[in-house]
Parts: structure tokens; C-alpha cells; sequence
């Protein structure tokens, strides 16, 4: 007999190759699917709400699975917390109905990015340290063109599956600045591979003047260029939340 389940992790992406398992190369999905085949002595498979990008972190990266029911959930808490590595904590785990999908179901999706104007030691795997003076107000301007539903062609690697499209709607597009670090908060019904990080990366050469605020909007103007949105480093990208 065996119950569906929601569990929410926490990452620190700095030494995985990604989410989604691969035949080489340490990930986290592989991690959690070798813990949880080792306490339930099974072949336990795992199903993200999304991928992460190697480097990338998450705050509540959600999966599903089907789980033998011969254990409690505290049980499952404290058995994780020994058998997953350090950089990788379930945070939350529930019993959900037999048909819950954690990727579509999944309603909205939160990132969080973090640059930061001066070095950090303690800030260095999680934030991008920009050299160039950054002016705030526009970064403000391009946060606020992003809202709504646009094309990001210009911002992603398209899809490989055919006639997937490079739509999505943003719900929230915001920098906060505190001190010396710059915070850029969004949410989206989906997010493309790399689009956070283009959008940041571009936002910040608008912003330290090495690019005219024209150009990040002929990109998002989704008519396709050759030149696409500048990456921002994949160590400052958070997922912080996924909405159901």
C-alpha cells in the first residue's frame, strides 16, 4: 500500500550539477531519490514542480512521490535528516491526493536573485558582486516592463520540445535595495530555462550604463534577435516558492 506525497526541499545548489538526475554528475533530485531508495529499501523515483540550473539554490523546490505507507512523517523527517547530504534539507512533507502533480499543478512560481555592489565572503556562493556602479532607478524602469505577458525569446533557451512556447505571464517584477545588496523578486505562472538570469544580467548592464534601456526593450519586444539577453551567474538565482 502506498500514499502520494508533496515534499518541499531546500538547496544549496554551489556543488550540484542542477536538479534533474543525470547519468554523470552529482544532482539533487538523484541525491534525494538514493535517501529515500535507501530507508524505504526500494526504488523510490521522485517528480520536481521545475528544474534548476547547476549552481542555482532553491528555499522550497517541490516534488512528488508515491511512498510505501509503513512510516510516519516525523519518521520520514528524521530519517531524511541523516541520509540526505548537508546541503539539502526536507523542509516539509505531506500526504496529498492520488492525482497531485507538483508541476501541473502548480499555479505561480517565485524566484529571488541577489547582487551585491561590494565583495562578500559570506555572500559569495548565493550573490552576483557587480564591479560598475548601478543605478537603482533603472533598474526600477526594466522591472516594471516586465510585468505582464510578453514573448521572452530573446531572454531563454527555447524549449526542445516542439511547439512549446516562449509565453509566460509575470506577476511581480521588483528590486528592493538594502545597504549594499540589490534584490530582484518575480513570479510567473512558468519561467523558461535561463530567464531569470537574462532578464538580471541585461537589467544590470542597463542599469551600469553598458547598455540604452532601448535595447532591453526591443528585447522584450519578442520579435527574435541574434543577440540575446546577457546571463547574470547562476549562484545569486533563488527559487523561493512555488504556489499551488
Amino acid at each position: 500500500m502506498s500514499n502520494r506525497y508533496k515534499l518541499t526541499f531546500e538547496y544549496d545548489g554551489t556543488n550540484f550539477n542542477g536538479w534533474q538526475k543525470q547519468p554523470e554528475g552529482r544532482t539533487v533530485q538523484g541525491v534525494i531519490e538514493q535517501a529515500l531508495s535507501t530507508f524505504y529499501q526500494d526504488d523510490i523515483n521522485i517528480v520536481g514542480q521545475g528544474r534548476t540550473d547547476a549552481g542555482v539554490h532553491a528555499r522550497e523546490q517541490v516534488a512528488h512521490t508515491n511512498l510505501p505507507d509503513s512510516y510516519s512523517i516525523s519518521r520520514l523527517h528524521r530519517a531524511l535528516s541523516g541520509l540526505l547530504p548537508k546541503d539539502v534539507a526536507l523542509i516539509d512533507a505531506k500526504m496529498v491526493a492520488d492525482d497531485f502533480h507538483a508541476r501541473f499543478h502548480a499555479t505561480s512560481r517565485e524566484y529571488e536573485y541577489l547582487v551585491i555592489e561590494r565583495p562578500s565572503p559570506l555572500l559569495r556562493n548565493f550573490a552576483w558582486h557587480s564591479f560598475k556602479p548601478i543605478s537603482f532607478e533603472l533598474l526600477e524602469e526594466c522591472a516594471e516592463e516586465i510585468t505582464g505577458e510578453h514573448d521572452f525569446i530573446n531572454f531563454c533557451i527555447p524549449p526542445a520540445e516542439r511547439g512549446m512556447t516562449t509565453t509566460s505571464t509575470i506577476t511581480r517584477s521588483r528590486w528592493e535595495k538594502r545597504e549594499y545588496k540589490l534584490i530582484y523578486e518575480i513570479e510567473g505562472n512558468r519561467f523558461l530555462r535561463h530567464l531569470v538570469r537574462r532578464l538580471v544580467g541585461t537589467m544590470i548592464r542597463i542599469s551600469d550604463g553598458t547598455l540604452p534601456i532601448e535595447k532591453f526593450r526591443d528585447l522584450l519586444s519578442g520579435a527574435k534577435t541574434d543577440q540575446k539577453g546577457h546571463a547574470a551567474p547562476a549562484k545569486g538565482l533563488t527559487l523561493t516558492k512555488v504556489n499551488y
